[in-house]
């Protein structure tokens, strides 16, 4: 068995090696670094510069760093204007340094509006976010190679060219492989598909599904992965807008579509609930028709994660025959339970199970259309760009600085951090005080959770960096060996800076020590600098996030409940409409669809964060917990009732179904309003949804129980609203 694990094993590097984005993101650096300190190598001197080669070749690899830490994942053609306007920033950038050094109040004050101006400019999209963030970077970077002695212009061009060449170089690279990121991107979200589809087994199974704790516990967990698969869904909607916007007749690209277009569908069946799984347990616990449910979804399951890795690896999806079995024989054992004298009078729950099986046999019908040949031929409507700003840029800029505005309040945190970071360099006179500089930018984030994340991975990482760097400086002599060492960390550090911070930042701690013992031999005396430069700038961070224009998440929650509800609202009152009209999806339900449930991984993902902020400001959280809770189950529901939708000739016709719908898009529109709740009402609405007759059976009965799930959980709604003031106080 050995032998056949290291295959495995050797497979899974290669394929790695092959597939993933993050290690070509490392190659791509590793090489341009390496051509970098080639001159080293060949070289004695560069004619117009006067620093020794050695010097030009690391201000160069700093020019390749900074420019990789800022690369963005576009088209070519926007790529290209990307890397000439950052060349042209951060040769300002460096220069601005390199001419205000020397006066260190003119200094100051232009640190301070610069680094505003520069975070400022995420107003206008991702693009200027990035441009602005690499300014800042390059401008820090330039202080750590600043130099008397040298003219000023050469670290700012050496700087450039760096960030030039890996500009290039990288629109080299992607121009034989433009869908490399998007391909692994598509795969890491069937991936992420598959991690909830098993979670969500777990609510057929003997241990959690047998009790409300279990089941809650099992909702919660699947809230928390819905925030990984939204994030994976947004990420690939971007890439595609962006390959779209360049050249629409792109074969390959329209696959990669096709399947982000299938993966919206399961992730909306995968996302339904069509019964309170507490009940289900309760009416068949006698049978083993649970247990095929869980066998079922852990399958299926297994199919998307196969989808994942053919997408990945640029191979055609083989559906399994084993799941066609199982879905028959899941079947013949429902039809089997029908005929069973203690359930058979139990309609509801049996239509509820018979509504699940069919939403899993709608998503073993999308597998099988993911491998039929013929799939490239239909028209997939691409998920349209945002609109383009109708505003002159000065004038979004201008109207976003308010207090309000997230981005005014985190480029004024930066700004000032910065500002008293530089104090502290000059004050205590600190010959590394640029590390409280750099430590600052990557660890201040917008929100006290991140940046306490981001606080301890920093320092854990730069710790245990110190502790590896002093035996590699002992053991590794000669400026070869370091350099090849240099350029290894870097590869490891871009390798793992997305999946791994705390673990990048050991190697980048080491880069660092690399550099200072190339430049002038110091690596080993910098080391326990770094330690408390980074402790101190880690410091700093915490206390812009906590007392600058702090954002604490409870105070967010009003704004995102309020969304959430009003995009439910929205997204049922389409689902409703198509079953008068039929099936469809077009744009403007994709849109609505792909908006509701970002709105609710949103909100999931700000009562996550509230866990992690101090004490004091995590306020009513057995109400806001309840809140949050009750309106992922909102969207859950709406997404059943989503999930079989079809055209039903006698809906309009059907008056008793057609008050319920009505009944239920007003206590969706109530629940947005909160102002308007009437207590005496609610417990009105409430006994006549609860004496609701349903003479129905079949799939009319299956709608209407959805119809009452999805009006008395916009109740509990109101309920939970009524007992929350958002102001920090509890009602009554």
């Amino acid at each position: 068995m050995q032998p056949s694990n290291s295959i495995f094993s050797f497979n899974g590097l290669l394929r790695k090696l092959i597939s993933d984005s993050n290690v070509h993101a490392g190659l791509r650096v590793l090489i341009a670094m390496s051509m970098a300190f080639i001159p080293v190598l060949m070289l004695d001197s560069v004619p117009f510069f006067t620093q020794d080669i050695l010097h030009i070749s690391v201000s160069l690899c700093l020019g390749v760093m900074a420019s990789g830490v800022v690369e963005t994942d576009d088209n070519s053609k926007n790529k290209r204007k990307f890397v000439f306007t950052i060349a042209l920033c951060f040769l300002f950038a460096s220069s601005c340094v390199e001419l205000l050094m020397p006066y260190p109040i003119a200094f100051a004050l232009g640190l301070f509006t610069s680094s505003f101006a520069f975070m400022m400019l995420a107003v206008l999209g991702n693009h200027y976010n990035r441009i602005g963030f690499g300014a800042i970077l390059i401008a820090i970077y330039t202080m750590i190679g600043y130099q008397a002695e040298i003219s000023w212009y050469e670290q700012p061009i050496l700087l450039s060219l760096g960030a030039l060449w890996y500009g290039l170089f990288s629109l080299f690279w992607n121009f034989y492989s433009p869908y490399r990121s998007l391909r692994e991107q598509l795969a890491q979200l069937f991936f992420a598909l598959s991690r909830y589809q098993k979670q969500k087994s777990a609510l057929f199974n003997e241990k959690e599904g047998t009790s409300k704790a279990g089941i809650f516990a099992v909702r919660q967990q699947l809230a928390i992965r819905n925030i990984a698969i939204m994030a994976r869904f947004d990420q690939c909607k971007r890439i595609i807008q962006s390959r779209f916007q360049f050249n629409r007749q792109q074969p390959e690209l329209d696959k990669l579509n096709y399947n982000y277009f299938i993966a919206e569908q399961i992730h909306e069946r995968i996302s339904a609930s069509q019964y309170l799984y507490s009940q289900l347990e309760k009416s068949f616990r006698e049978s083993q028709i649970l247990e095929g449910y869980h066998q079922l979804l852990l399958q299926l399951g297994e199919e998307y994660y196969k989808i994942g890795m053919a997408i990945s690896d640029k191979k055609n999806y083989l559906h399994s025959r084993r799941l066609k079995w199982t879905l028959k024989a899941l079947a013949d054992q429902l039809c089997l339970l029908k005929q069973n004298p203690a359930i058979i009078d139990n309609k509801k729950a049996l239509q509820g199970l018979k509504g699940i099986y069919e939403n899993l046999d709608g998503i073993n019908t999308l597998l099988l259309q993911t491998q039929q040949t013929g799939q490239n031929e239909m028209t997939i409507v691409p998920i349209e760009a945002e609109s383009p700003p109708t505003q002159p840029a000065y004038k979004q800029l201008l109207a976003a600085m308010t207090a309000t505005n997230p981005t005014f309040k985190h480029a004024l945190r930066i700004s000032i951090a910065l500002l008293v970071a530089f104090f502290l360099q000059n004050s205590l006179q600190l010959n590394h005080g640029f590390w409280i500089l750099l430590t600052v930018v990557f660890v201040c984030q917008p929100s006290f959770s991140e940046t306490r994340k981001r606080l301890v991975l920093r320092s854990i990482g730069t710790l245990f960096g110190v502790l590896l760097g002093y035996p590699i400086l002992m053991l590794v002599e000669g400026t070869i060996p370091q350099a090849v060492l240099l350029v290894l960390m870097a590869f490891f550090f871009f390798t793992y800076v997305r999946t791994n911070y705390g673990l990048s930042i050991v190697f980048m701690t080491l880069f660092v020590m690399f550099i200072f013992n190339l430049l002038n031999g110091t690596g080993m005396e910098v080391l326990p600098y770094r330690i408390g430069e980074t402790l101190l700038g880690c410091l700093l961070s915490v206390l812009a996030t906590s007392f600058i224009f702090p954002d604490w998440q409870f105070q967010r929650f009003p704004i995102l409940v309020n969304q959430l509800l009003t995009l439910s609202s929205r997204y049922f009152k389409q689902v409703t409409d198509q079953y008068q009209h039929g099936r469809s999806e077009n744009l403007n339900y994709r849109i609505t669809r792909f908006n509701t449930f970002q709105s609710d991984a949103l909100l999931a993902s700000a009562w996550q964060s509230m866990l992690f902020e101090p004490h004091s400001k995590q306020q009513l959280n057995q109400e806001v917990y309840a809140l949050v809770n009750r309106c992922d189950a909102l969207v859950s529901y709406i997404a059943a009732l989503a999930s079989h939708r079809h055209k039903i000739s006698d809906f309009e016709k059907n008056i008793k179904i057609q008050n319920l719908v009505k009944r239920t898009s007003k206590q969706l529109f109530l629940a947005c309003r909160p102002q308007e709740i009437d207590t005496k009402q609610i417990v009105k609405t409430i006994e006549e949804l609860e004496n609701f007759e349903t003479p129905f059976s079949g799939e009319t009965l299956l709608i209407i129980e959805q119809l009452r799930l999805i009006a008395f959980t916009a109740i509990d709604i109101q309920l939970i609203l009524q007992q929350i003031n958002f102001d920090g106080k509890k009602k009554g």
